[in-house]
């Protein structure tokens, strides 16, 4: 059973599972067409619609990738944050208890951002120092978790990896924007701040890292994946004028910094590499190239 089905890491996910698969996602109004598993609507801030979900479908894998994601807008929407991020855990976790003696695994899609100002790589044992209201929640859910898996043995598994790109309908996140002005605007782009520097891993590589978490992934552990090197936005930028063929103005600080930026974020991956046999294949520049060429036929 895989939560967040209809956002980017789930729709890619789900391709790859095998078995039986169920996506859970909330009621909209667009349309939504199931490919390879079957949709059930449920909120996962809704204890009792999430509960009647866990009786009928008993599923003996959970993936976790339902959540508001985007760190900016939980400095406005925080109690929304809380209700998705932390709420929605709370409620798995109690529904598969009662409900679901069949679980075999619990794959929580926790963030880098847990660790917040923390120094040097980030490791699965590295102190969580959350900075903004998105990464409160998910530093909260993560220990939530925990405490199942101490209390009651709830087979829980976290995930930590490195900021992900390659949408295919969705330019509002860093990487995504910043190619997609390029193609749309040949004499300038608009964009925030170049120094802060993330570990960024294309979507294939995300995909198989849960793969490899469904597979091999061990209850109670928590796995952290990337490059373990960080690039800046400026950085990202020059590679992608290389990539397009973009030679324009470029806007810095039109976007309004956020509060406690963070500015150097890298995983470490080596238990990842160890216990998994996952390692990143796609190198950034690749990657940027790959997001070019389907926007680019897109536009």
């Amino acid at each position: 059973m895989v939560t967040g089905v209809t956002g980017f890491i789930g729709k890619e996910l789900v391709k790859r599972l095998d078995g039986k698969v169920y996506g859970i996602a909330r009621w909209s109004s667009k349309r939504i067409e199931p490919e390879g598993y079957e949709l059930v609507f449920a909120d996962l801030g809704n204890y009792n619609e999430i509960s009647n979900t866990i009786r009928k479908v008993k599923p003996e894998i959970v993936i976790n990738l339902g959540a508001m994601t985007p760190v900016s807008l939980s400095f406005e929407r925080p109690f929304e944050y809380v209700d998705s991020n932390f709420i929605g855990v709370m409620n798995l976790v109690e529904a598969n208890r009662k409900f679901n003696p069949y679980l075999k695994k619990f794959i929580q899609a926790s963030s880098p951002e847990t660790y917040g100002m923390s120094d040097g790589p980030l490791m699965p044992d590295s102190e969580l120092m959350p900075n903004s209201p998105y990464a409160v929640t998910k530093a909260a859910a993560d220990m939530y978790l925990a405490y199942a898996f101490r209390s009651f043995g709830f087979p829980v598994v976290t995930s930590r990896h490195a900021n992900s790109y390659g949408r295919k309908d969705m330019n509002h996140f860093v990487i995504e924007r910043i190619v997609t002005q390029m193609i749309e605007n040949p004499a300038e782009i608009f964009l925030g701040e170049k120094e802060p520097r993330r570990d960024f891993m294309y979507i294939d590589d995300v995909v198989d890292f849960y793969i490899k978490l469904v597979e091999k992934g061990v209850p109670g552990n928590v796995y952290t994946a990337g490059w373990n090197s960080s690039i800046s936005i400026g950085e990202i930028v020059e590679m992608s004028k290389r990539v397009t063929g973009w030679d324009g103005k470029i806007n810095w600080g039109s976007i309004p910094k956020r509060p406690g930026e963070i500015k150097d974020m890298r995983l470490d991956a080596s238990k990842s590499n160890k216990e998994l046999g996952w390692y990143p294949k796609v190198p950034i520049e690749e990657g940027l190239r790959r997001v070019y060429e389907h926007w680019k036929n897109k536009s």
